[in-house]
């Protein structure tokens, strides 16, 4: 017989097996042995190669799938997995997918995470495989009960290889479907897979597209497994590449707890944002997505350098996200924002990448996309409305300003033509003009100013352009629809787009800060930072033209500026043609305008004519001062001016004069200011052209104002005395001006005005007639009686002292020898006003002087011996220098002046400045007088030895007057070197103002000397400085000290030598001369060496030859403490030495040896300079210089630091700061190993020890502190030696540097105020530095620093005092339990039992603090000691009499939960369940932590169920203390602990027996507890444990009888206010007890309070009525309510007339009408619902129906709330409805009676709600 084929062995095998599976089909046991065994080979058939075997294995397991229906029927899930994976068969895969599917909610969850390395494992070959999609749904499903195991751990570093992704294929693979799952939307009702998801690919879609997916249980359960999924990819299974993409997506998502998960992974991920692939497939990925995903996508862009590059990826995005608002691609629906709010946010992550772009971009190779996103933006501002917007919301106002932003910051770089710029310019000037809002102001100024960035200096047409834009917007009047000024931004730009010499930007800057009277301050400071020089020549090394001021004259004065003005040079007009046109650009509020741009003329001209001029920033009061004071500088002008065309200096000075003649105008002074002031500098020709108008400054001359009558005086003495002018029209003038002060005297108020005017107009007319060499009218008279008269008004004599002032200067008006008027008397007159300070007469007395003639007498006294004081002049010249006594230093210098005037005459520079005309050689002023000036020089030498200070002051200046005006004269310049000994010795003196002018002087003399002369003067200076010593001469009259500087108590102080003597005279100590005079030569040494490097004097030496020893006293002298001396010191320094670090390293040694002698010298001056220049010599020095020294220097800074002195102290904290940070520098530098071993070895010992951290002086502890701190941080590996005794005393500095008005204020504060502070004291230690070096050490701790360190740490645990040590220590537990887990283990038992004191501390935050350590030490202690350590902490709570130590215990527990989760539930059992009880501690502390702990690791009612016997376990031995808080505690968890049960039961119905037997025993004791405030909880939770425990007291007869005790036991508990609840759990008790009728108990109980409330007489002395009111309304519910459940079911109507009967009598009353709206109205409802069952009787004989009717007050329609009278409404429904079922009787209802009571009740109903109900009443009725 021929063997059988293979297909006919396999066939046979599948029905010999199927004979045998169904044959076992009735016995599910059986049949499930069998399936486990056969059912995976049978489906392997169906991979055969016969078709008949695949049919047949089909067939077979399509007829099983009946059989395997029940429960208990579990398919071999593993084997078909393992088959599926091993196998390529399709049919096959199907088969197994299907058999899996089936099984895989039956296996336990164990089993399942068995399963998930197999399913993973390969997962990458499924990649385009029909069974893709539903693998994936199984692994979804075995992924729910992964464990992912805690991060950082060993199990999550291994994690990935043992969920089976090992091949990194497969784990990239599980990414992206992950990736698609969490993007995945489930359909709505009738809407198609690829409807709900169409940002994915058919092939996508169709992986997770199921028919029914509602059936599918983890669809049911997405969120979680979204949630699950996010986890997994938190943990070590996924690189970080791998989770990046997975991330983003699940951080859009709307679950926030996915999102936030989601968050964390991004944020510690390490994927570079600069990978372009990455890069590519965000923006892939952005251009597919929904707007909240591209919105998160944007955000992790904007991280991206790499992005900014990509240009048409970047306009694809904008492109897209700019539609969402536009609505400009139609196809692209599901792309747009859903919300308005989704709009909002994906526009602002939009525009934070464009920013990012712009400010990236630039930088990057091929960026060219700056102009196509301005062009956007534009685009998307004017989409909104531009440029007024149109409805906008307060998120659009943001994006707006956003997009103004933006366009500035790519407009920075933007490379624009300038047309297009100037386009854009022009646009975001009338968005700044016309934009009324504000929050976009700031960014569209912004982007101008970007936009001025990159804009050239232009020419021609594009300048134009410019120009014109720019004075359309400065010229913009403030109206609609300008919303506000531009003018700000039009300044800046004209600043900065425009060369400094153009003349429009100049004309803007003129208009900023005159054109408007209200002009804001920004742009009148924008105007004059234009107008500013020093603002272009600041910063370039070639300084730019200045602008023509020819051209600015023709401009401003002579043609019209606007928009359309051509601004190339203008032609001066024809002045007689267009009169006053200068005022054609300054019309209106532009007046103001008209002097700036004069005055700016003015400096321009000067500055054009002085080409050696430097611009500084003082240039302006620099200028003006030079102009008045050199002649040199005024003789250039002139010579300029006579180079250029007359024409320009003419038309300015007319429009001068134009300006200066508007009457009543504040621009009149400076108008005739800059008429003076260039004219006074102008050829003659020029002003010969205005002098006919003379006649025209009249006005000005009799002004009410003093300046302008001054200034228009001397422009009329210009312009009146000038040649052109005939001589008549000269004498007319002075006719004039005589009459208006012929009677000055006599004369008032405006005519005064005019007369003192006229005379200084008089005497400037004459005296230039002089100058011109003109002859002077004969008749002229000059009243030199307003000098000597009685009655002179002051105003008219000082007027009178100006003119003759001048006058006298040109020899006119002298007075004779003799007469009333005599020269005697006007001098001396002149001499006694001088001495009252009178600069004006001290003046006029110098110019007498110097107009004098001297007489044959004066010249035959000349042989006097002095020289200088005979005759008039010598007269004159001692009541000058007797002027010496007055202490003004501005009078000294105008005497010095009079005396130079008095002796050099018109040789002096000084007089010459007087001229103020073109001089005419006719005119041969008087020259000096030279014997009188040497002997002037000679007494002027010996005053400099003076030691009067007073005089010593005066002669110096004098002397330096004298140098200053007369140096030319050959004999001044032969006197130099007499003349800089005169000044070295005035160097000394004490006084700053005489060293001041001394070295002024020295300088000067410098200046002017020859070759020689300036040899010699730098020999006496050196000679001078390296000295033994100041010499200093005593008189009594030498003043020593400063008034005031050594008081005597009496009022007065020691000044002078003869102060000195009579004090030691006084005493009887004559020692004190010789201390006082010691110290006053201190005072010179400083004074001299202040005083010698001022104003240039360093400069002196800086050719000579240094003795090397000045080097060592030179350089500390540069840290002297006195900043004069320092800047002395230090322009000496730089003028000798060259080369200043050759130097200092030539003689390091000889300094530094110096130094550290001087450092502990007597004079505080000494000590405090030499630490400070040690400091500066080491600083950056390598150390190997300063090695030998390094000992020495610590030595003597840290005695230093004690110092007496103040300032001392300070700098010597500065050296230990340098000497700390050259230490810590050294540490991170880490180059020289050898010289960071040497310095820690000899700081660190030294720091650490009782002179440095430890020391009493807190200067020195606070800088040893940061110095610590600083070694602990960079120390690295070098630190261990140190670590055991660094950071036992770091912790006890954590408190002993805490300032001591903290420990003050904490003892006077109240206990909750402490709670405050301690909370800011725990933080201050966590973010201390200190704490920060703590941790930095703890970094390098091993085994052996360990095993040095634990033995101190223990020892500072238990001695720790201060709060802040002890945080410190349990930070220092906590971090070695963290990171040396290994290294500490062998210490950790002994930590673990010092933690039972230490978290119990009374300090809240320490024991916090420990709490958290106690935390993490439980990852390093054994099970056993976790064990007892629990136990400890249970215990502790039952015993503890105080609320604090249960809240200290709550912190332990709520630490472990939170810190160590993984721990905590390894001792769930006993933490849980005590968790749960300790949640419900009366304490709210207390209750709140564990509560937090509950719901963190249980918080079900599942989890409660599990727990019952512990939970009751604890309450039980709660119940055994003598606490009551304990007690009270036991109940409300037994209350809870019955919610929770009887929740979980909702499903069955009813609580398991086995827990209503462990439940009952203890809630019945806490039920038997006295009152007590919460007890009503358990009232609550009584009736539904009753309701749901019904197999409890049915099945035992004892217990249903304690239970109907306990409620009536409770109801009549005499606790007001326990009563009341109290009433409720009874009638809710006795529905739940249906087999009790308990209504005749309810009423005995209740009813003595109804009446009580009934009752008018008690109830006027019953104290409580709103108690009893309660009582009353919840009695009066009991009773309605309280009937029997089953009595109701069977005779409904006997208990409605006994609940009536009852309650009849309070119904009735008026005091329970309230009641009545409250309950009764509820309580009629239901009672009528419950009513089903029809009544036997044949009649309602006693009216029940009728008076259920009337009770509920059908009347009273608009009494109640609305809700009451719905209630009201719907009650008689059901009254109507119970009636009509033949509850009250089988005759039908009366229905008219009823429809007339509801009728009138909906007649007077004005509520539409009541009104509905009652109309669906009458709709029943009828």
């Amino acid at each position: 017989m021929a063997a059988p084929s293979t297909k006919e062995r396999e066939l046979q095998l599948l029905n010999s097996v199927e004979l045998r599976i169904f044959g076992a089909a009735n016995d599910e046991e059986k049949l499930h042995q069998l399936l486990q065994r056969y059912l995976a080979p049978v489906l392997l058939k169906a991979a055969s190669e016969h078709i008949e075997v695949r049919a047949k294995t089909i067939q077979i397991f399509t007829k099983l799938k009946i059989f395997i229906q029940p429960p208990q029927i579990i398919l071999p899930v593993g084997a078909f997995l393992d088959q599926y994976k091993s196998n390529d068969s399709l049919i096959l895969k199907q088969l197994d997918i299907q058999a899996i599917q089936h099984s895989l909610e039956r296996i336990d969850d164990h089993e399942r995470r068995e399963l998930i390395p197999k399913a993973l494992k390969g997962l990458a070959e499924e990649e385009g495989r029909q069974t893709v999609g539903a693998m994936f749904s199984i692994i979804l499903r075995l992924l729910l009960d992964v464990r992912i195991p805690p991060r950082g751990s060993k199990d999550d570093e291994n994690f990935r290889e043992s969920i089976g992704l090992s091949n990194k294929a497969d784990a990239a693979y599980l990414a992206k479907l992950i990736s698609l799952f969490l993007r995945l939307r489930t359909p709505a009702t009738e809407q198609k897979w690829y409807e709900a998801n169409p940002t994915l690919s058919k092939e996508e879609v169709d992986i997770f597209a199921v028919e029914n997916y509602r059936s599918h249980k983890f669809f049911q359960r997405i969120s979680e497994l979204k949630a699950k999924l996010v986890a997994l990819l938190a943990s070590g299974a996924f690189t970080d590449e791998e989770k990046f993409l997975p991330a983003v997506y699940a951080a859009s998502s709307f679950d926030n707890r996915v999102a936030s998960s989601a968050e964390e992974i991004l944020k510690r991920s390490s994927v570079s944002m600069e990978d372009e692939t990455l890069v590519k497939r965000l923006f892939q990925a952005h251009s597919t997505l929904p707007a909240a995903y591209r919105t998160r996508i944007l955000g992790m862009l904007s991280k991206s350098a790499m992005s900014a590059t990509m240009s048409d990826d970047i306009m694809a995005v904008v492109n897209l996200d700019f539609s969402s608002a536009q609505s400009e691609i139609s196809h692209s629906g599901h792309l747009q924002p859903t919300s308005a709010l989704e709009r909002t946010k994906l526009h602002k992550a939009l525009f934070q990448y464009l920013s990012w772009v712009a400010r990236v971009g630039p930088s990057k190779k091929g960026f060219t996309i700056a102009l196509p996103l301005i062009q956007k933006m534009r685009s998307y501002i004017e989409a909104q409305g531009w440029p007024r917007p149109e409805n906008m919301s307060n998120d659009d106002v943001t994006l707006r300003s956003k997009a103004y932003e933006t366009i500035g910051v790519l407009a920075r770089s933007a490379d624009m033509a300038i047309q297009e710029r100037l386009d854009l310019a022009s646009w975001l000037f009338r968005s700044l003009s016309e934009d009324p809002l504000n929050d976009a102001v700031v960014n569209i100024d912004g982007a101008l100013s970007s936009l001025t960035a990159n804009i050239p200096a232009m020419t021609g047409d594009e300048a134009a352009l410019l120009k014109s834009m720019l004075v359309t917007y400065m010229t913009l009047p403030d109206e609609p629809p300008a919303v506000r000024s531009t003018r700000h931004a039009v300044v800046k730009w004209a600043n900065q787009c425009l060369k400094f010499s153009d003349i429009t930007g100049r004309w803007i800057d003129i208009l900023a800060i005159g054109g408007r009277p209200d002009e804001r301050s920004d742009v009148i400071e924008q105007g004059h930072k234009g107008l500013d020089p020093w603002t272009y020549f600041a910063h370039v090394e070639n300084s730019p033209s200045l602008p023509d001021w020819k051209d600015m004259v023709g401009q401003f004065f002579g043609s019209s500026i606007s928009p359309d003005t051509s601004w190339e040079t203008a032609s001066l007009p024809d002045w007689n043609e267009t009169p006053r046109m200068v005022f054609q650009n300054f019309r209106g509020s532009r007046l103001a305008a008209f002097p700036i741009a004069l005055r700016y003329i003015k400096h321009i001209l000067f500055l054009t004519a002085l080409d050696d001029f430097k611009i500084e920033p003082d240039w302006m009061q620099a200028l003006d001062a030079r102009v008045k004071t050199d002649i040199n500088t005024r003789k250039k002008i002139l010579t300029y001016l006579r180079s250029v065309d007359s024409r320009y200096i003419v038309f300015y000075l007319k429009a001068c004069l134009e300006g200066a003649m508007v009457e009543d105008s504040p621009i009149t002074e400076d108008c005739i200011r800059c008429f003076v002031d260039v004219a006074s500098l102008s050829p003659g020709d020029a002003t010969g052209f205005l002098a006919p108008t003379g006649n025209n400054l009249f006005p000005l001359v009799k002004s009410n104002n003093k300046e302008i009558r001054s200034l228009g005086a001397r422009a009329l003495g210009i312009l009146a005395s000038h040649p052109v002018n005939s001589s008549d029209s000269v004498e007319n003038y002075c006719k004039i001006l005589m009459s208006l002060f012929a009677n000055a005297e006599k004369a008032a108020g405006p005519d005064l005005n005019a007369a003192e005017g006229a005379l200084l107009a008089y005497s400037y007319v004459c005296s230039r007639c002089v100058y011109y060499g003109r002859p002077l009218p004969g008749d002229l008279a000059f009243p030199l009686g307003l000098l000597t008269g009685e009655n002179v008004a002051s105003s008219l004599y000082d007027a009178a002292l100006d003119s003759f002032a001048q006058l006298w200067t040109a020899g006119l008006a002298i007075p004779n020898r003799d007469g009333a008027q005599s020269l005697q008397i006007i001098a001396e007159k002149l001499a006694a006003q001088a001495k009252k300070s009178n600069e004006k007469a001290i003046l006029a007395l110098g110019r007498l002087a110097a107009g004098l003639e001297e007489t044959e007498n004066d010249q035959s006294q000349a042989e006097n011996d002095d020289g200088w004081s005979y005759g008039a002049l010598g007269s004159i010249l001692k009541d000058l220098f007797a002027l010496h006594e007055i202490k003004r230093v501005e009078i000294q210098f105008t005497v010095g002046d009079a005396i130079t005037a008095t002796v050099a005459r018109w040789d002096s520079d000084y007089v010459k400045l007087t001229m103020d005309v073109e001089h005419h050689t006719s005119h041969q002023p008087s020259g000096a007088r030279l014997s009188r000036l040497g002997a002037v020089l000679n007494k002027l030498f010996a005053d400099c030895k003076a030691t009067k200070p007073s005089l010593l002051k005066a002669s110096g200046i004098w002397l330096f007057c004298i140098v200053q005006y007369c140096s030319h004269l050959k004999e001044v310049q032969s006197r130099l070197r007499e003349v800089q000994a005169s000044f070295m010795r005035l160097l000394s003196a004490r006084d700053e103002l005489v060293q001041e002018t001394a070295s002024r002087g020295l300088s000067l003399v410098y200046e002017r000397g020859d070759t020689d002369l300036k040899s010699t003067l730098v020999k006496d200076l050196v000679s001078a400085f390296t000295g033994s010593g100041t010499q200093l001469k005593v008189d009594q009259e030498t003043e020593l000290f400063e008034p005031g500087a050594l008081p005597t108590g009496e009022g007065n102080s020691i000044t002078s030598y003869k102060d000195i003597v009579n004090l030691a005279n006084e005493v009887g100590d004559q020692r004190l001369v010789y201390k006082f005079m010691s110290l006053a030569a201190n005072a010179a040494t400083w004074s001299t060496r202040s005083a010698f490097g001022r104003f240039g004097l360093s400069n002196i030496l800086s050719d000579s030859e240094i003795d090397p020893k000045l080097y060592p006293k030179l350089y500390r002298y540069r840290f002297d403490p006195n900043q004069n001396v320092q800047r002395s010191m230090e322009d000496i320094w730089k003028a000798l030495v060259k080369d200043s670090a050759t130097v200092i390293d030539t003689y390091f040694d000889d300094i530094m040896q110096d130094l550290l002698k001087s450092i502990l010298g007597r004079e505080w001056r000494m000590r405090q300079a030499s630490c400070a220049a040690i400091s500066d010599l080491i600083h950056g020095r390598p150390f190997s210089q300063y090695e030998k020294y390094y000992r020495d220097i610590w030595t003597m800074a840290l005695k230093v630091l004690d110092d007496v002195k103040g300032t001392v102290r300070e700098a010597a904290l500065r050296l230990c700061m340098t000497l700390s940070k050259g230490l810590v520098r050294q540490l991170e530098e880490g180059s020289n190993g050898s010289a960071s071993q040497a310095m820690m070895k000899e700081a660190l010992p030294f720091l650490l020890s009782d002179k440095g951290v430890e020391s009493s002086v807190q200067e020195v502890q606070i800088f040893a502190t940061i110095t610590v701190m600083d070694i602990a941080k960079q120390g690295g590996k070098s630190l261990r030696p140190f670590i055991s005794d660094m950071v036992p005393q770091l912790l006890g500095l954590l408190s002993s540097i805490e300032p001591q008005a903290i420990n003050y204020q904490y003892q006077r504060l109240n206990e909750d105020d402490r709670d405050q502070i301690d909370k800011l004291r725990s933080q201050m230690v966590n973010r201390s530095p200190i704490s920060e070096a703590i941790d930095n050490a703890l970094r390098f701790i091993d085994e052996g620093v360990m095993a040095e360190l634990a033995p101190k740490l223990e020892a500072t645990i238990k001695t720790a005092i201060g709060m802040p040590t002890k945080i410190g220590c349990s930070r220092v537990l906590s971090t070695l339990f963290t990171r040396h887990t290994n290294d500490i283990k062998p210490f950790a038992g002994r930590f673990l039992q010092m933690m039972e004191k230490q978290t119990m501390d009374k300090n809240d935050e320490v024991s916090q603090a420990y709490a958290r350590a106690t935390a993490y030490m439980m990852r390093g202690v054994s099970e056993a000691s976790k064990q007892r350590f629990c136990e400890k902490f249970i215990g502790i709570y039952f015993q503890a009499e105080e609320e604090s130590r249960r809240q200290k215990v709550a912190d332990v527990i709520v630490s472990l939960a939170k810190i160590s989760p993984d721990h905590f539930s390894a001792l769930e059992t006993e933490l849980l369940p005590f968790s749960y009880f300790g949640a419900h501690d009366t304490d709210e502390y207390t209750s709140k932590l564990f509560q937090e702990v509950w719901n963190q690791h249980a918080g079900s009612s599942r989890t409660v169920v599990r727990y019952v016997s512990e939970i009751a376990g604890l309450v039980e031995r709660c119940l055994d203390t003598q606490q009551w808080a304990l007690r009270h505690t036991g109940a409300f968890t037994v209350a809870a602990m019955v919610k929770d049960v009887a929740s979980a039961s909702e499903a069955s119905g009813q609580i398991s027996d086995a827990n209503l037997a462990k439940i009952w025993p203890v809630f019945d004791k806490t039920l038997s507890l006295k009152t007590f405030p919460g007890k009503e909880k358990l009232l609550e939770a009584y009736p539904e444990f009753v309701e749901k425990g019904r197999s409890l007291w049915t099945s035992d007869s004892k217990i249903a009888a304690q239970m109907k005790k306990v409620a009536l036991r409770e109801a009549k508990r005499n606790n007001e206010e326990y009563r009341v609840p109290a009433f409720r759990a009874l009638w809710k008790f006795a529905r739940a007890r249906d087999d009790l009728d308990l209504l005749d108990d309810i009423t005995s109980i209740v009813t003595q309070f109804l009446e009580d409330f009934r009752d008018e007489d008690k109830m006027e002395v019953d104290s409580k009525d709103n108690l009893t009111e309660k009582t009353a309304s919840n009695g009066l519910e009991a009773i309605a309510r309280g009937y029997s459940v089953s009595k109701m079911k069977e005779d409904p109507l006997e208990v409605l007339t006994r609940v009536l009967d009852i309650l009849k009598p309070f119904l009735s009353s008026p005091k329970f009408a309230t009641i009545k709206r409250q309950v009764w109205y509820e309580c009629v409802r239901d009672l009528m619902t419950d009513a089903q069952t029809p009544s036997t009787t044949a009649q309602d004989d006693k009216a029940i129906a009728v008076t259920y009717m009337l009770s509920l007050d059908p009347d009273l329609v608009d009494v109640g709330t609305e809700s009451q009278r719905v209630m009201r409404a719907k009650a008689l429904g059901c009254l109507l409805k119970a009636k009509a079922r033949g509850v009250f009787g089988q005759s039908g209802p009366d229905v008219g009676q009823f429809r007339e009571m509801v009728n009138g009740a909906l007649a007077g109903e004005r509520s539409l709600e009541v009104q509905k109900v009652l109309k669906e009443v009458l709709a029943e009725l009828a």
